[in-house]
């Protein structure tokens, strides 16, 4: 995953924004996984990717060394140039073009200036007056996903509490929802070319636990995307109940118990950890 993060980094900086073409864009050929946009936003966070921590640690080094890669600030602004040039410029009833737009948009919001903030929710409404009929699932609402996302990670919270009332209302968006979390998750093997993915996979093909595992975990009220969490689980927990066994519940309900007594979540999100809970209590009773 490291070489297919440097290829493309690589690629942006060497490419000049107005001659990204759909054709030959990385973001346009494939669903980017978790281990790619951590490497990615490594540049811009500084936070290692979880998976790398360990070794990096085990590496001895002599005389000061960088603490995690970095552009130079030419070349940042190169690189955050190039997504915008390249979303604004897909083209925007492809599959492949809605995959760019999605793509470029999330790994743009590594970018923390309110200039990219602005860009984006310019970019967020546009792709909301898009989509043609609420609720139903379309590449489109894909690229509405992840600009919620997007948005959420520069302190919009509202607006993927939004997507999920709005956007999150039936079962097809729901299973969307989840495949999408567990291909990025790796619990689905395969690589994906493109986002229609999300309604074509069975549920059934992935086991779930990673997805839960992985959400528990990211229950905590300092992250942006909490509410998306609540929902997530709460979804999950609802379509499969297998993957909580007894030490799972356990854990499930006392993080679910946490974040309610913190009170940050919203109230729908509220509403969701408590029929979590109850669901636990009911799926475990005896």
């Amino acid at each position: 995953m490291a070489l297919e993060a440097d290829r493309f980094v690589g690629y942006v900086l060497g490419t000049e924004p107005e001659k990204a073409g759909i054709e030959n864009h990385p973001l346009a050929s494939w669903v980017i996984t978790r281990p790619f946009t951590d490497l990615v936003a490594w540049l811009f966070t500084g936070t290692a990717p979880s998976a790398m921590a360990g070794a990096a640690r085990g590496i001895g080094r002599r005389g000061p060394v960088a603490t995690a890669p970095s552009l130079l600030p030419d070349e940042r602004a190169h690189f955050f140039d190039h997504l915008k040039v390249a979303a604004e410029r897909a083209d925007t009833d492809r599959v492949d073009g809605m995959l760019l737009r999605r793509q470029a948009h999330y790994v743009a919001s590594f970018d923390d200036t309110a200039e990219t903030a602005d860009w984006l929710t310019v970019m967020q409404r546009a792709e909301e007056h898009r989509m043609s009929r609420v609720g139903e699932w379309t590449p489109s609402w894909a690229v509405v996903r992840s600009g919620a996302h997007s948005l959420a990670r520069l302190g919009d919270r509202e607006g993927l509490q939004h997507f999920i009332r709005v956007h999150l209302a039936d079962e097809v968006c729901e299973v969307a929802n989840l495949n999408y979390w567990a291909y990025w998750l790796g619990e689905v093997g395969e690589p994906q070319l493109a986002d229609t993915f999300m309604i074509e996979l069975k549920p059934d093909v992935w086991r779930g636990t990673e997805l839960l595992r992985h959400l528990i975990g990211k229950l905590d009220s300092a992250n942006p995307y909490l509410d998306v969490v609540v929902h997530t689980l709460w979804a999950l927990v609802m379509l499969r109940p297998s993957t909580l066994d007894a030490q799972r519940a356990d854990t499930l309900r006392d993080a679910a118990i946490r974040t309610l007594d913190e009170a940050i979540a919203s109230p729908q999100s509220q509403r969701e950890l408590e029929a979590v809970i109850y669901a636990l209590r009911m799926i475990h009773r005896g």
